[in-house]
């Protein structure tokens, strides 16, 4: 697979992500409903705060929100927005940054660890979470989809059919170091665009071991912002993690 730098999502997606993915998208108002709750006795941290589609109208519920993304291209956009001006943004490395601050709050959304394409990094980023946590109090909530029927090889993927654009991807996935590269092309007026994208997916048995070296355990996991209990067939993982407090049974 071509080299991946963590800016090239923001330098190609930056133009169409808040078009793609608008709050109704995928239940951003059930997660900004949820993470307010989490976050209004001591702040919120997130961790891959692109155009702020989450941290906006978090930091509108009067929640102190603070954000770091390592792309200047999704920064700027999240500056642009109505709203922006409650939000305090780094360009920072979500692997490997120190604000001088904790939170009662550290969140991660939308496959956000997923776009972070390295285990040892992805684990860093449990260790950054665990670094601003603000005491035993704390909690880091993880949003991401449970890959569905993953394969070697490459497949197609129907994504969007409107009346005048098509949008589809081409994946390519290697199960041994559970890389997935996207080639999503959307054919509009004649023309094709492509975009694309690298993650390494991970999977909540392997996240648990992440948390846990970064001395976070596994307090709930729900299959949505909306609750419930996590099935076999569940293709999307929401799990909260607060610190281990020592001698605690």
């Amino acid at each position: 697979m071509a080299t991946h730098h963590d800016d090239d999502y923001g330098r190609t997606f930056g133009d169409v992500y808040d078009d793609w993915y608008s709050l109704d998208f995928d239940d951003g108002a059930g997660a900004v409903e949820v993470l307010a709750r989490y976050g209004r006795d001591g702040g919120a941290l997130e961790l891959g705060v692109g155009t702020g589609r989450i941290a906006i109208p978090l930091a509108a519920r009067g929640i102190s929100v603070h954000g770091v993304d390592t792309s200047p291209d999704m920064l700027r956009r999240l500056r642009a927005k109505p709203g922006a001006q409650l939000v305090r943004t780094e360009l920072a490395d979500m692997t490997d940054c120190d604000l001088g601050r904790r939170f009662a709050l550290v969140y991660s959304v939308f496959n956000s660890l997923f776009c972070v394409p390295d285990q040892r990094r992805q684990t860093a980023c449990f260790a950054v979470a665990a670094r601003h946590l603000a005491g035993p109090c704390g909690r880091f909530v993880v949003d991401h989809q449970i890959p569905d029927a993953v394969g070697s090889g490459s497949s197609v993927r129907h994504l969007h059919t409107g009346p005048d654009r098509f949008r589809f991807s081409v994946v390519r996935c290697d199960p041994v170091t559970q890389i997935m590269e996207r080639q999503t092309m959307v054919v509009e007026n004649g023309g094709v665009t492509p975009y694309r994208s690298v993650i390494r997916y991970v999977w909540p048995s392997e996240m648990d071991l992440m948390a846990a070296a970064a001395g976070l355990t596994l307090e709930d996991r729900w299959p949505g912002w909306q609750g419930g209990a996590v099935r076999p067939d569940t293709r999307r993982c929401i799990s909260v993690y607060r610190p281990v407090v020592q001698g605690a049974p």
